[in-house]
């Protein structure tokens, strides 16, 4: 083998890859076009505009330094890849009774307003698709909010909650000071030392309302749903 073949077959192992998963799909999301709804197929017409109510900008930037990606994907895979449409609560929201069914996979839509796909590394962590949603379960029948339970569950996820989570805590998020009067009233309901409390940083609420805007459950067009159950509008 001489150097010449031994540099081209290099530069081809390391290239063809680098194009394949960094150029392409970089072009290809520099290109996405609206896509409009179908009366037919969607029983309305007009433009599709995400609905992602929440601090996702600046609560995508903390949760990306914060390395949550590591743990935790937010990628409901296409049914020949795998189940996640099955999993409770991952891929959108089942009530058989009331003819209610908002489960699909995800699109490119999904991270409208995020400089980057969260779609993760690994699933140390339950994916977080839908984890607005299950937040809401969490808190139904309490005074907490779904992003104050995201906060308490940052700050101590072995708290008691009734979801138990083997997640780091992210203290760094908080400040822990003594507790001077009536407090701060800012106070999250989380154990501290006696005297003291535990105030969200503006990090920690960015993430909180980024985890609560986690909710996949707005109509995608007919061509953008890719379940294998979906059905046109004159269908049904």
């Amino acid at each position: 083998m001489t150097f010449r073949t031994f540099s081209l077959g290099l530069l081809g192992t390391f290239s063809l890859p680098w194009l394949l998963i960094v150029v392409v799909p970089y072009a290809t999301m520099q290109r996405i076009q609206p896509v409009e709804f179908n009366e037919d197929d969607d029983g309305r017409t007009g433009p599709y505009v995400p609905a992602r109510p929440g601090r996702v900008t600046d609560g995508a930037a903390v949760y990306a330094a914060n390395g949550c990606y590591t743990c935790h994907t937010q990628l409901i895979r296409p049914t020949y890849a795998g189940s996640d449409m099955w999993r409770e609560d991952w891929a959108g929201v089942h009530v058989a009774a009331d003819n209610i069914d908002t489960r699909r996979e995800t699109s490119v839509f999904d991270f409208n307003g995020e400089a980057f796909a969260q779609i993760g590394l690994t699933r140390t962590g339950p994916d977080l698709s839908n984890v607005g949603h299950r937040a809401e379960s969490y808190v139904k029948g309490t005074e907490t909010t779904p992003e104050e339970w995201f906060l308490m569950h940052l700050y101590n996820p072995r708290g008691d909650f009734e979801y138990w989570s083997s997640c780091p805590s992210n203290g760094h998020l908080f400040t822990v000071r003594k507790k001077t009067g009536q407090g701060s009233g800012d106070a999250l309901a989380v154990k501290a030392r006696k005297g003291r409390e535990v105030i969200p940083t503006a990090d920690a609420r960015a993430l909180a309302s980024y985890l609560y805007s986690l909710q996949k459950d707005d109509q995608v067009p007919y061509s953008l749903n890719y379940s294998p159950d979906k059905k046109r509008a004159i269908e049904q």
